[in-house]
C-alpha cells in the first residue's frame, strides 16, 4: 500500500478551508506534530490528543477540537513533512482504519525494502507503559536542542585525529585507512556497513534489485556530516531506538574510532572520551522513553 502522494498548496489550503480550522490552528498544529515526532518518534492520533490536554494544562494553547486535531492529520498526509501520518492498516494489516489511529511517525524511523518499518516497531515495543514526556515548552521541540553533553562530546572528537593507515576490522582484516592525517571535523566518514547498504541499492550485489535514487539519497545524507558528527548521530540513534544496551553502543562507537584511524593516546583520554558519551546518552530525548531522558524516566509520575 503506497503512501500518498503530496499536493499542491492550493490543493491543502482548499482541504483546510473544507475541515473548517483557522490559520492559527493550523500553524499550532504543525509546530505541535513536528516537536511530537521529535521528541517521541511515533504517536498515535489519540496519543496526541492526550499530550494537547495536558499541554493546555500547563500553559496557553490555540483551541483544539478532538475532531479538529484529526481532520489535520488526514490533510497533514498529503504534505511533504519531517515526519509521516500513516493510517493504521498501512504499518498493520490486521487494524481497521480509524481517525484515533492514524500514527505520527518521524521520517527517520522508516527505511526502504524489506525491515522498512523494523526500527518503528521496535520504538513502539520499547515506549509501551511509559508515560509522555510533555513539557511547557512542548513547541520548542520543532528543533530538537543538542544538550550541553552532547557538544562537549562534538567538541572532544572534533579534537580527534586520524593517525593509523591501516587498521584491523571486526573480522580481523587488515584494511587500509584512507583518513590519516585529518580531524575527525574534517572528513566523511562511510562505514562497511554503509559501502555494502550503497552497493545494493546500486544494484551491484546479485540478488537485490536496487533503486539508484535512494542510492544517491544515501551518499548525501552520508557526505553531509563530519566524521565527528557522524559519530555522535549515530550513538543518539542507536540510544533512541532502545534496541541495544549503553555498553554494547559505546563498544560500537570505539570500533568506529578504530576505522577512522583514531588511536587514542592513553587511558586518561579513554576515560574522558568514555564518561562523555554515558553522560550524553543518559541526557538525551529518547524515542524509546516517549522523550524523557533516561535520568528523568526514574523521576517521571
Amino acid at each position: 500500500m503506497a503512501y500518498p502522494k503530496p499536493l499542491s498548496e492550493k490543493s491543502i489550503a482548499r482541504m483546510y478551508a473544507c475541515a473548517g480550522l483557522k490559520e492559527e490552528q493550523i500553524a499550532f498544529l504543525h509546530a505541535f506534530f513536528l516537536a511530537c515526532a521529535n521528541l517521541y518518534g511515533v504517536i498515535a492520533a489519540k496519543e496526541a490528543w492526550g499530550v494537547y490536554r495536558e499541554l493546555s494544562e500547563k500553559t496557553e494553547t490555540v483551541r483544539l477540537h478532538r475532531k479538529d486535531m484529526y481532520a489535520a492529520l488526514e490533510i497533514l498526509r498529503r504534505e511533504e513533512l519531517p515526519y509521516y501520518v500513516f493510517e493504521a492498516d498501512e504499518l498493520y494489516s490486521e487494524e481497521a482504519r480509524r481517525d484515533e489511529l492514524r500514527i505520527i511517525v518521524h521520517r527517520e524511523l522508516v527505511s526502504f525494502g524489506f525491515g522498512k518499518f523494523s526500527e518503528l516497531y521496535s520504538v513502539e515495543e520499547n515506549a509501551a507503559g511509559k508515560p509522555f514526556y510533555v513539557p511547557r515548552n512542548l513547541l520548542s521541540f520543532t528543533v530538537m536542542p543538542k544538550s550541553l553533553q552532547e557538544q562537549k562530546l562534538l567538541k572532544l572528537l572534533n579534537g580527534l585525529k586520524s593517525t593509523r593507515s591501516h587498521y584491523k576490522n571486526i573480522f580481523g582484516r587488515t584494511v587500509i585507512c584512507p583518513y590519516k592525517g585529518k580531524y575527525l571535523r574534517e572528513f566523511s566518514y562511510i562505514s562497511e556497513h554503509s559501502r555494502f547498504e550503497l552497493s545494493r541499492l546500486r544494484g551491484e550485489i546479485e540478488g537485490y534489485r536496487g533503486n539508484p535514487i535512494k542510492a544517491e539519497e544515501l551518499e548525501a545524507k552520508l557526505k553531509s556530516v563530519t566524521a565527528a558528527q557522524y559519530l555522535v548521530n549515530k550513538l543518539k540513534r542507536e540510544n533512541s531506538i532502545g534496541d541495544f544496551k549503553t555498553t554494547y553502543i559505546i563498544d560500537n562507537f570505539f570500533e568506529d574510532l578504530t576505522a577512522m584511524g583514531v588511536a587514542l593516546s592513553d587511558k586518561n583520554q579513554v576515560k574522558e572520551l568514555f564518561y562523555a558519551v554515558y553522560e550524553m546518552c543518559n541526557n538525551q530525548h529518547l524515542w524509546c522513553n516517549h522523550g524523557y531522558t533516561p535520568n528523568e524516566i526514574f523521576t517521571c509520575p
